[in-house]
């Protein structure tokens, strides 16, 4: 237990073991390499104040090492740039990992409803079988053909955690894995378009259900799952209702108008197009040659502005913060956008134990209120004050 925290503390740091023991002689903490690595294989455990200040370094508390782990992730795709190294994967797996174990605290401390197996959708292993797996878990997550407003949100909803990892921007594409046999964990890039992120979060929906037998080289896998996420996210009946069962030209007008309507970039519309036989590989050339000339490739000439933000976790962090679940340093720990204003003495004296002495009904009210400052945060990524409105409006609800 503890060896795992310590290897899983350094990865979030992005410290290698030379940097930490570095960073402990630094505070005048002897301690060789060697042993520390005894002590991240568990053949060795360190003293107690030997954790304060690894945990010093660290930035995490003592109490972090000793911990018990809760959650157990399969990664089953990492794709990554060529630039990637190997302390920054760990990196990013550990912080994802980290995210999801909180999320699986959070479920637990707020007593909800146990979390069902993740769909069996059958694996599949041809272009064929990904479209019919697509539809299975289309199925399965109770979809009609209507455009999906938010992937985000979906997942989201059927108990899965999407991780944005700051920082991953030049190096990680999308990594996916299943934690506790139920959880989908998808990690993508923030900073990318929503339309981009959607395919991405598509995509990885694929890895999780897909045959990792059945691909014979990394290069079929993407295939295989981007196949996947065109027919998720746009149903072939949806793209010849769209398009027409059969056409010798598309307009690059049209495509603009269905990139709005369903999340899926221009360039991903004119393959749907060609995988469901709308078009022929003729007018796909050409349509592809027109979009590098036109430097439609590069960037497309309409931005497609969805709701694709992890949002689940937060709540739930306002949530356990309402009910007195959580302190307010706590909260801010979880989630360090939320601008709590504290002070040495509401360290201690929170507006959370406020809170919890107010009717149900009354508590409603302010995660309503809260959550409306969410909405207009995810809309315009304007600085979050949440826990202000509980603060300026509890007194209001009391009269």
């Amino acid at each position: 237990m503890i060896s795992q925290r310590i290897r899983q503390a350094r990865a979030i740091a992005g410290l290698s073991q030379d940097e930490v023991v570095l960073a402990l002689g630094g505070r005048g903490v002897s301690l060789t390499k060697a042993a520390l690595s005894k002590y991240e294989r568990g053949a060795s455990v360190p003293r107690a104040s030997l954790l304060k200040q690894l945990g010093d370094v660290l930035r995490v508390p003592a109490e972090y090492f000793l911990r018990e782990p809760e959650v157990s992730i399969t990664w089953l795709a990492f794709r990554k740039r060529a630039t990637l190294g190997a302390r920054e994967q760990d990196r990013v797996k550990a912080v994802a990992a980290e995210r999801v174990e909180a999320y699986v605290r959070l479920r637990e401390s707020l007593t909800l409803a146990p979390v069902k197996p993740f769909p069996n959708c059958l694996p599949f292993a041809t272009v064929d079988d990904a479209e019919a797996s697509a539809g299975r878990l289309r199925k399965a997550w109770e979809l009609d053909d209507q455009p999906i407003e938010s992937l985000t949100d979906l997942i989201e909803d059927r108990e899965g955690v999407v991780v944005e990892v700051e920082g991953s921007e030049d190096t990680v594409d999308g990594l996916a894995g299943l934690a506790n046999g139920c959880h989908a964990v998808v990690v993508v890039d923030p900073s990318v378009e929503d339309d981009r992120k959607r395919f991405t979060l598509a995509h990885e929906l694929g890895h999780l259900v897909m045959d990792k037998g059945a691909a014979t080289n990394p290069s079929e896998e993407e295939r295989l799952a981007n196949r996947f996420a065109s027919a998720f996210l746009v149903p072939k009946a949806v793209a010849i209702k769209e398009l027409g069962e059969k056409r010798t030209r598309l307009s690059f007008e049209e495509l603009k108008l269905l990139k709005m309507k369903h999340g899926l970039s221009m360039q991903a519309w004119v393959y749907r197009a060609r995988d469901c036989g709308i078009i022929n590989d003729q007018h796909f050339r050409f349509l592809f040659d027109q979009m590098s000339r036109m430097g439609i490739r590069r960037k497309e000439p309409v931005e497609y502005r969805g709701r694709e933000r992890p949002q689940r976790f937060m709540q739930m962090v306002l949530r356990a913060l309402a009910e007195g679940l959580l302190s307010q340093k706590q909260a801010q720990e979880l989630c360090p956008q939320l601008t709590l204003n504290l002070t040495g003495g509401e360290v201690e004296r929170t507006r959370a134990a406020d809170l919890r002495t107010l009717p149900a009904d009354q508590r409603d009210v302010l995660l309503a209120r809260a959550a409306e400052t969410l909405a207009g945060h995810y809309a315009a990524d304007a600085e979050l004050t949440a826990f202000d409105v509980f603060e300026d409006e509890s007194e209001e609800v009391r009269t």
